[in-house]
């Protein structure tokens, strides 16, 4: 009895988890269509780039794949180089998101505190290192309305609100 290759069984495994699947993609899943009338696919969790055609998916070599409209897909080592249309497609991860939402506090810091904190005292100030730190809070613990607004959102306002006023 020969023993098994492996290398000749993953293909069947690919395409029998995709049966189980229902040949189903995620709805973050970014497409494109390929010059041969292919189906390019990329998956927002992992990068890897599929070729599908006649109801079969393939890992798309390493190179640049030119699409139908024009544009063009890196591929390295079975990975998608994102595109900014695929960044656009698929949703943050909720680490990127959480920072993100600090930021927003962060920059209303620095804008009436100053970069040197030279309006530490004002109450604008005290006021946005409030919510910076509601905000810091909510990143490690989750907001405390999750239906309502959240720091970042406050911070949002507040950038445009004529009381948070620039330190000069």
């Amino acid at each position: 009895m020969r023993p098994l290759d492996f290398r000749r069984l993953s293909p069947i495994l690919l395409c029998a988890l995709l049966w189980l699947d229902g040949g189903q993609t995620s709805a973050a899943d970014w497409e494109g269509a390929l010059l041969d009338g292919s189906r390019l696919q990329v998956d927002p969790a992992t990068r890897r780039a599929w070729r599908w055609e006649n109801g079969q998916a393939r890992p798309l070599w390493d190179g640049v794949h030119r699409l139908e409209d024009g544009s063009v897909v890196i591929v390295r080592e079975g990975t998608a180089v994102p595109t900014e249309e695929m960044l656009e497609t698929w949703p943050l991860p909720v680490e990127e998101v959480a920072e993100l939402e600090v930021s927003v506090c962060e920059d209303l810091v620095e804008k009436v505190c100053g970069s040197e904190a030279g309006c530490a005292e004002s109450q604008p100030c005290r006021l946005a290192h409030q919510l910076l730190d509601m905000a810091k809070e909510e990143r490690a613990t989750g907001p405390l309305d999750p239906v309502g607004a959240t720091s970042s959102d406050q911070c949002r306002e507040a950038m445009e609100n004529p009381f948070f006023v620039p330190c000069e």
